[in-house]
C-alpha cells in the first residue's frame, strides 16, 4: 500500500489553486471517494473521528483493527460506543477488503487528471460553497463532490427544492413540472434533480429557460455525461449551474449508484416534490431518503387511469406526501413551513430584525438589495443582519445574505 505515497510537488500539480493548508485534506477526501462506494458508513465513521488524512494514513500503513480501535479511544471515543457500532474488528476487516483493490495512487491520479481535463474541480467540506445540508447524511455523507460548473450554484442550494419523477413522463407530467418550476424559480428557489430523461430533464430545462439556478446530481463520473441523450442539456446546466457527482471520473453508472445518488438529491433540497411516478419508480426511493432526513414531501396528483401517476397518488393516499395542485399552492405550503419553523425565533426579534428577515425572503441578497426592499439605511440593515446571524436565522456568503437552511 506504500504506492499511495505522494510528493508535495505532485499534490500541487494534481490540485491546482488549492491553498496549502487544505491540500492534504482535499487530496485525502478525493482519495476516499475513489477508494469507496457511495455512502460507505464505516469510512464515514473513521473520517468523522480521525479526519480524512489520518484515516487514509492508517490504511496506507495497514494499521491493525486493534491499533485503529486504540487510536479511536485515544481520540475520546468510548469503548462502549465502538461496541455499539458493531463488531469493530469484523466491520473493519470487511471494509478493508472492499477498499484494498482501489487503494492505488494511479487511480486517484487519473481521476484528478480527468476532472481537470473536462474543466471541473473537486469540492470538499472545507470549501465555502460546500452545501452544509449534506451533513444531515452524517456518516453517509459524500467525502467529496466532483463538480462541473459553478461552486456558487451549490451555495444557492440553501433555498432549493428537489424535483423527481418518471423518466417516461407524459405531456401532463411535463406540463405540471413546468408549471411548478415557473412558480418556484422567480421566488429564488434553486431546482435540484437527477439529469435523467422525463421529469428530471423537464425540471432542468424549465429552470434554465427562466434563467434560474439548477443542479444535476449524477450517478456516474463526470467525464462522460449520462444519459448521453441529455449531454447537451447537462452541458448547459454546467455553464450556469452545476453538474455534480460523489464518484470520480471514470465511474460507470449502476443501479446501486443511482439508488445511492438519490440520497444526495434528497439531502440537497429543503423539500422534495414528486411529479409522476409509477409503482416501482426510482423517485419513490428518493422519497424514502427524504423521509429519513425529515424533509417535507409534496406530490402532484394524476389521473387514476395513468400508470405514471400510480406512485404519486399512492404517496398522497398514504399521507407520505402532501398534495399540491399548482405552483401557487406549493409556494403557499412552503411559506407555511417557513412561518411555522421560524415563529418562535421571530417572536423575540425587534422591528428592524423582522424587516430585514422579511426582506430576504427566499432570496440570496446583497446588503444594498436588503436596504431597498426593507426601506432601511445600511447601518440599520447591518444591525439587523448581525442580530439575525447571532440567532442563526441568516447566513452570510461572501457579499450576500440568505436565510439559514436549518430554519426552512
Amino acid at each position: 500500500m506504500a504506492e499511495l505515497r505522494i510528493s508535495e510537488q505532485e499534490l500541487h500539480a494534481l490540485l491546482p489553486n488549492v491553498v496549502e493548508d487544505e491540500l492534504e485534506d482535499k487530496f485525502s477526501r478525493s482519495a476516499w471517494s475513489v477508494i469507496c462506494e457511495p455512502g460507505d458508513g464505516f469510512a464515514g465513521f473513521l473520517i468523522s473521528m480521525m479526519g480524512a488524512s489520518a484515516a487514509l494514513e492508517a490504511e496506507i500503513n495497514g494499521l491493525s483493527s486493534k491499533q485503529l480501535k486504540q487510536n479511536l479511544i485515544s481520540l475520546g471515543f468510548a469503548p462502549d460506543n465502538l461496541d455499539s457500532f458493531g463488531v469493530f474488528e469484523k466491520l473493519h476487516a470487511e471494509a478493508r477488503e472492499r477498499w484494498r483493490p482501489r487503494l492505488n495512487l494511479e487511480l486517484i491520479r487519473t481521476a484528478l487528471f480527468k476532472i481537470t481535463k473536462v474543466g471541473g474541480f473537486v469540492m470538499t467540506p472545507s470549501d465555502p460553497d460546500w452545501p452544509e445540508q449534506l451533513g444531515d447524511l452524517e456518516n453517509h455523507a459524500p467525502f467529496a463532490l466532483w463538480v462541473r460548473g459553478s461552486g456558487a450554484a451549490l451555495r444557492k442550494l440553501e433555498h432549493s427544492i428537489s424535483i423527481v419523477g418518471s423518466r417516461g413522463a407524459t405531456k401532463y407530467g411535463e406540463f405540471a413540472t413546468d408549471s411548478m418550476v415557473s412558480a418556484l424559480v422567480p421566488k429564488g428557489f434553486s431546482i435540484v434533480s437527477g439529469g435523467a430523461y422525463g421529469i428530471d430533464g423537464m425540471a432542468h430545462r424549465s429552470t434554465l429557460a427562466l434563467k434560474g439556478n439548477t443542479v444535476a446530481v449524477m450517478a456516474g463520473g463526470l467525464d462522460r455525461f449520462y444519459p448521453t441523450g441529455n449531454s447537451d442539456l447537462l452541458r448547459r446546466i454546467s455553464q450556469t449551474g452545476a453538474v455534480i457527482s460523489e464518484v470520480p471520473p471514470g465511474t460507470v453508472p449502476s443501479k446501486w449508484r443511482f439508488l445511492q445518488r438519490n440520497r444526495l438529491i434528497s439531502a440537497l433540497g429543503q423539500s422534495t416534490l414528486v411529479i409522476e411516478a409509477n409503482w416501482r419508480s426510482g423517485a419513490l426511493n428518493t422519497v424514502s431518503h427524504s423521509e429519513r432526513l425529515e424533509r417535507p414531501i409534496y406530490a402532484v396528483p394524476g389521473p387514476i387511469t395513468s400508470p405514471k401517476s400510480a406512485g404519486t397518488n399512492k404517496l398522497i393516499a398514504e399521507e407520505r406526501a402532501k398534495l399540491v395542485v399548482d405552483g401557487d399552492d406549493l409556494l403557499e405550503r412552503l411559506g407555511e413551513t417557513i412561518r411555522i419553523t421560524s415563529q418562535a425565533e421571530l417572536d423575540g426579534l425587534g422591528a428592524i430584525e423582522k424587516r430585514v428577515f422579511d426582506a430576504i425572503g427566499f432570496d440570496v441578497l446583497e446588503i444594498a438589495e436588503i436596504c431597498s426592499s426593507a426601506g432601511l439605511t445600511r447601518d440599520e440593515a447591518r444591525f439587523g443582519l448581525s442580530s439575525l446571524e447571532l440567532d442563526g436565522l441568516v447566513l452570510r456568503r461572501a457579499n450576500t445574505w440568505t436565510k439559514s437552511q436549518t430554519k426552512v
